[in-house]
């Protein structure tokens, strides 16, 4: 079992928190004992939302970050969505930050046929990596590479809040 969530302890079945809230990734084994756990992030709030495992055995993490320190590199202002990619054993491989000034934050991601991944998300920013938003919170949805390179974003909705938490690809 995998099990991703936030911690701010650093102590207990807890280490290497970056301070304040972090990514915490747990890999459980069949009877719920720790093989793993790791910590992820800056010394801000990192918030992981989603995890999957991956074709290669490992783990990708969906969450968000206002950090710009530590785990976290690239961020574009206030919480950013922030992706993780990590090895079977939690090591992290490679992490990006996609978003604007605003708030932007991943809900879901997949893995889509080509080995990216697609994620679904919410953004309040129109700039950086926005390119539209329809006002206030706009569904957002974004591609990228297996290399975590962004192929496309597109933001859905209207002038009122709008947000999807799940997404399949068919």
């Amino acid at each position: 079992y995998i099990v991703a969530g936030v911690t701010t302890s650093n102590d207990g079945d807890v280490t290497g928190n970056h301070g304040g809230e972090d990514c915490w990734v747990v890999k459980l084994n069949s009877t719920g004992n720790i093989q793993w756990q790791k910590t992820y992030g800056g010394s801000l709030r990192d918030i992981a939302s989603f995890i999957i495992q991956t074709l290669d055995g490992g783990y990708v993490l969906a969450g968000a970050t206002k950090s710009n320190n530590g785990d976290v590199s690239g961020n574009h202002g206030d919480f950013d969505c922030w992706i993780v990619k990590v090895n079977a054993i939690g090591t992290i491989q490679k992490q990006k930050t996609i978003g604007g000034t605003d708030i932007d934050v991943s809900h879901k991601i997949v893995q889509t046929l080509d080995g990216g991944y697609l994620i679904t998300a919410a953004t309040s920013s129109i700039n950086g990596n926005v390119t539209e938003n329809h006002g206030d919170f706009d569904c957002w949805i974004i591609k990228v590479s297996s290399s975590g390179v962004l192929q496309w974003q597109k933001s859905i909705g209207g002038s009122s809040s709008d947000e999807a938490f799940c997404t399949l690809e068919l």
